[in-house]
């Protein structure tokens, strides 16, 4: 079995992947699927300058190496 680790960031976006884990259709693919959570990000500033945009604003699982996939 192939096995894939996501984060979760919030219920609203998290709730599907959750549901199909639950329900088995990772397994029924040959996926483990495991959840790590995502730390929240805080808040966000303002800014007119393009280049002091956070791309990854708080994926920080994914910058570590934990995870396998991004979710955006």
């Amino acid at each position: 079995m192939k096995k894939v680790v996501s984060e979760t960031n919030g219920a609203l976006f998290s709730l599907p992947w959750l549901v199909a884990k639950d329900r088995g259709f990772f397994e029924a693919e040959g996926i483990d699927m495991e959840f790590v959570d995502a730390p929240t990000s805080g808040v966000v500033e303002h800014t007119d300058n393009p280049e002091a945009v956070d791309p990854i604003l708080g994926h920080t699982p994914f910058e570590e190496g934990r995870v396998s996939i991004y979710r955006a």
